[in-house]
């Protein structure tokens, strides 16, 4: 059996309760005889003052793993985010037993026929198509699922079919047709902050929450001293959940088991905002994360 951890959108830099919550995941995870953890994107600007959150992580003993996320780069360049987490390419693969595990790179944009790195939110909304998986990588996705005695997961921070907004991948189809061609069991992203699962094509799409926040930007709420909210701008426009959301996942030969929580809301609820069914940006923003489990 092979058996992991997933988390997403810690945020770290945008909350006053980041390390804390990056230890309870520590903490939460400890004895769980983990083959890897993956961090699904958004963990935090890639600065010298945060190395310590990779040097915790790294203190487990367990393989670690990142994906991009968008906010990695708002502010830096991918080649410094890649310095900061140790790796050398943006998009990577390794195996374990008999499946491979894929994580994409979703952080570019395209203008006519070039394609460009997300970097600093320099990209044109009417213009520009973003996000999306440029040629090249979708040339090397083809190369790495060439065997066809494999199974194959994937990892991504922006979705492979969400259609609200903009948000997902814009050439998701394409990598779609992709990923039914060969025995791909599960496909992971983060970035929407909720919780969601579809399946399309018998190939598991599956949403993981934040482990911090909501962002809904409609209702301004001060909760905090005057002195934390300077510290944390973005704190008057979110939603903080009260527990390190998370989900452990295992893979036998004949089922895919995702764990997921229960949590709560830490201080404000949706409907202190103005949000009445607690769906935000195309997806659930219950507290908590999906349990999910499917044949192989």
């Amino acid at each position: 059996m092979i058996k992991f951890a997933v988390f997403t959108d810690l945020h770290y830099d945008h909350i006053p309760d980041g390390g804390q919550r990056l230890d309870e995941f520590i903490d939460s995870i400890r004895g769980e005889n983990l083959d890897f953890i993956m961090s699904l994107g958004d963990l935090c600007h890639p600065i010298d003052e945060n190395k310590f959150i990779i040097s915790k992580l790294r203190k487990l003993n367990i393989p670690l793993y990142f994906v991009m996320g968008n906010h990695d780069s708002d502010l830096f360049s991918q080649e410094e985010w890649g310095k900061f987490v140790g790796v050398k390419e943006s998009y990577q693969s390794f195996i374990i037993d008999n499946t491979k595990f894929i994580m994409l790179n979703s952080c570019y944009m395209q203008s006519q026929n070039e394609f460009r790195c997300y970097y600093k939110r320099n990209y044109i909304k009417n213009a520009d198509l973003y996000p999306i998986i440029p040629d090249f990588e979708i040339n090397w996705l083809k190369n790495e699922m060439k065997r066809e005695d494999l199974n194959y997961v994937v990892f991504s921070h922006h979705s492979l079919i969400h259609e609200f907004a903009d948000r997902g991948i814009k050439n998701r189809t394409e990598i779609q047709k992709i990923l039914s061609s060969r025995s791909t069991i599960l496909c992971m992203n983060g970035h929407d902050h909720g919780q969601d699962c579809k399946i399309i094509q018998n190939i598991p799409y599956y949403t993981l929450n934040s482990m911090s926040y909501i962002w809904h930007g409609l209702k301004k709420i001060y909760s905090y001293p005057k002195a934390i909210h300077a510290k944390y701008p973005v704190l008057e426009d979110i939603i903080l959940y009260k527990n390190e959301l998370h989900c452990i996942v295992e893979i036998d030969d004949h089922c895919i088991c995702i764990k997921g929580m229960q949590g709560a809301y830490k201080d404000i609820k949706p409907e202190d905002v103005g949000i009445t069914n607690r769906i935000w940006n195309g997806v659930s923003i219950e507290p908590g994360v999906l349990d999910f489990r499917n044949s192989i």
